[in-house]
């Protein structure tokens, strides 16, 4: 496996190690010295190797999740950018047609475009490792808020005003993935997506007196560095400014919420 052969090539690196601390842990020179108990150079080797495979393969499933992390925020931010990085450039994406990686972030993005709110949710994550491939099962729940199109003006796709005479969509799936590593650096290959429920509720007009401060762009709070606090008279000005509501179709019909648009 390539997991072997990944080790393989630490080997140097480990040996090392291990006989840097034969050679300075106080313990084991005052061993030496009083001859009652010498150190086993292989033992503590292969104890090195052991807990560097471990450390690896918590590296591998961590990885893997900070880039699945990464595609569900800019999704949810329209951070196109954001949801490529998760995925290699000759990556598959499947929702029941197969598309191109970047064939998928566009539609993706045009067709999130017409809700009003959106947010996708990466719970239970199932990984099986295989030396630079990875298979991954992802479990998502998803939440997509009908769209009043009527208040939009033409523009970059901004959140909108819900309309509460729909309902919202809830659902949940899964999905399932190949991974590769390249230089170090895990993204997804294939991905094929299974819906397992949905379900429709109440719509609200979630801004109200909160003043929304969620945009699709880089004005978001979550990309101010440093963060800071955000006033009661700040949190107005953006509600305030959020109120003007853009769409590329202003005016079009509001995509419709089956279990294939997420």
């Amino acid at each position: 496996m390539k997991r072997a052969s990944n080790l393989t090539v630490r080997a140097p690196l480990l040996v090392s190690i291990a006989a840097a601390l034969c050679s300075l842990a106080p313990e084991a020179r005052a061993e030496q010295a009083s001859g009652t108990a010498p150190v086993d150079a292989a033992a503590l080797q292969s104890r090195v190797a052991e807990l560097a495979r471990r450390v690896a393969d918590l590296k591998d499933r961590q990885d893997i999740w900070d880039a699945s992390k990464r595609y569900t925020r800019g999704a949810d931010r329209h951070d196109k950018d954001l949801v490529r990085s998760a995925f290699w450039p000759e990556a598959i994406v499947s929702y029941g047609e197969p598309l191109r990686r970047d064939e998928y972030v566009d539609a993706e993005e045009s067709r999130l475009s017409g809700y009003a709110a959106h947010q996708h949710h990466i719970t239970g994550q199932t990984v099986d490792l295989d030396g630079d491939s990875a298979h991954v099962e992802s479990y998502v729940i998803y939440f997509l808020v009908p769209r009043d199109t009527s208040k939009d003006a033409v523009g970059a796709a901004s959140p909108g005003r819900p309309l509460v005479a729909e309902k919202t969509h809830l659902g949940s799936g899964r999905y399932l993935e190949r991974w590769e590593q390249r230089n170090g650096e895990w993204k997804i290959l294939v991905r094929e997506y299974v819906e397992d429920l949905a379900l429709k509720g109440e719509t609200v007009d979630y801004c109200g007196k909160r003043a929304c401060l969620g945009t699709w762009d880089g004005s978001d709070p979550s990309y101010l560095r440093p963060l800071e606090h955000i006033t009661p008279e700040e949190r107005l000005r953006r509600g305030e400014a959020h109120s003007r509501h853009r769409s590329p179709a202003a005016g079009g019909a509001a995509p419709a919420t089956d279990g294939g648009s997420q």
